[in-house]
Formats: C-alpha cells, sequence, structure tokens
C-alpha cells in the first residue's frame, strides 16, 4: 500500500515539476488533483499532500503564482466534494450495491460512524482526514444534509484546506534553502505525511495499546475500552 502512495506520489511530483514553467498546464493539474481527491474512491488513491507540499515550494521558489494557484486549489477542492455530495444524493443507500461503490462498503460504514458522531463538522473536519475525506461528502448526501448548508462547509472548508497544504511547503522550502537543503525533500516529506496520517487513521487503536502501559490513568481506560475488542478479532 505504502509503495503505491509512494510511486504515485513520484510520479505526480515528477509531472508537476516538468510542467511548472507553463502557468495554465499547471492550473489545470493543480485543479484536477484538487477534484480528484474528494471523489469518493477515486480520492482515495490521490496523495494531494505531497503534491500541494511541493506546489508550495514552487511558489516559494518563485515559479509558480501563489493567489492564481490557491484558487485553483479551492475551486477544485469545492467541485470535488460536491460532486461526492451528489453521488450519495443521487444513490442513497444503493451506493451499497453500484460498482464501484460495492466493493468499499467498509468505507462507507466508516464514513457514516463518523458523520453520525460529528454532524455538519464532519464535512470540514473530514477534508482534512486522509480515507475519511473521499467518503464524507458522498455520506452527506447520502444521510439527506441539506444542500445549502454543506456548500457553505464545503467553501470555507476548501480555502483552510488549500492554505494548510500550500504555505506549509513554502515555508518548508524557505527553511530548506537557508540551511542548503533541496527542493526535493518537500516531496520526501509531504509522503511521509502521508504516510503517518494513513497510518494514524487506520491503526489508531493499536497505537495507542501499544502506548498504553506508559500513559497512565488514561492508558489503563484505553486497555479497558478497546483491549479485549482487539484481542477478539
Amino acid at each position: 500500500m505504502f509503495d503505491v502512495f509512494h510511486a504515485i506520489s513520484d510520479y505526480f511530483s515528477v509531472v508537476l515539476d516538468a510542467i511548472s514553467g507553463n502557468f495554465w498546464l499547471t492550473f489545470a493539474f493543480i485543479f484536477c488533483v484538487a477534484i480528484a481527491e474528494a471523489v469518493f474512491v477515486l480520492g482515495i488513491f490521490i496523495p494531494s499532500t505531497p503534491v500541494l507540499l511541493l506546489t508550495g515550494g514552487l511558489i516559494a521558489e518563485g515559479r509558480l503564482p501563489f493567489w492564481e494557484v490557491y484558487f485553483a486549489a479551492v475551486v477544485g477542492a469545492v467541485i470535488g466534494d460536491a460532486i461526492s455530495y451528489g453521488i450519495g444524493h443521487l444513490l442513497k443507500d444503493t451506493i451499497r450495491t453500484v460498482w464501484p461503490f460495492k466493493y468499499h462498503t467498509e468505507l462507507i460504514a466508516k464514513g457514516e460512524a463518523f458523520f453520525a458522531k460529528h454532524g455538519g463538522k464532519s464535512v470540514f473536519i473530514g477534508r482534512f482526514i486522509p480515507g475519511v475525506k473521499a467518503v464524507i461528502p458522498s455520506v452527506a448526501g447520502i444521510m439527506g444534509m441539506d444542500y445549502r448548508f454543506f456548500s457553505l462547509i464545503n467553501i470555507s472548508s476548501a480555502f483552510v484546506w488549500a492554505a494548510a497544504h500550500i504555505l506549509p511547503g513554502m515555508l518548508l522550502t524557505a527553511w530548506l534553502k537557508s540551511i542548503g537543503l533541496s527542493l526535493e525533500l518537500v516531496i520526501v516529506v509531504g509522503t511521509l505525511v502521508l504516510v503517518a496520517l494513513f497510518l494514524l487513521l487506520h491503526y489508531y487503536r493499536a497505537i495507542l495499546l501499544a502506548l498504553a502501559p506508559w500513559l497512565g490513568s488514561f492508558g489503563k481506560s484505553i486497555q479497558a475500552r478497546w483491549g479485549k475488542t482487539d484481542i477478539a478479532h
């Protein structure tokens, strides 16, 4: 799984670096990546984090303009989530029987549980969580969330999401240049961030259980809550 993410990240990064001299190609590329990473199922395989970190690096080097690229990412993210919402709203519960969604029923169930726990704000929160961000908008559609309310959260979170990915890339690149290191490290760091988020999302219980002996009373409560369940499975 991680090798696949790494290979896709490297491929996208090479493409972005190659087309950075052409504004319209870069604009279209960032726009498409932002859309694709938010579309249910497809978004699972789109490593937007390292791509946008590298984009921030290219902006910091003066090879790309900030505002145009930033708004390309924002608009793409808004459209991507709107597409996912539309899929969920159109298919409702039959989504579990339709290809390719029928092969990801466990992910849909996790998204529904996340939505049930956090309500409307899950659309905002979910955008920043790998594996969840590609399903939450569809779940919002399935569960009949008001489209106007969804759109308000969708648009506001897209501005924050784009800034949270591009600005660190700019800052990281400036820091790397100040200590004489290369921009390519942005790609490495971005990939590591993606892998770390994937691990935290999918194995957070195992991680917390492993750390429980050093977490005092909080660790004991974790063991009491999840220990027997994990052993049973």
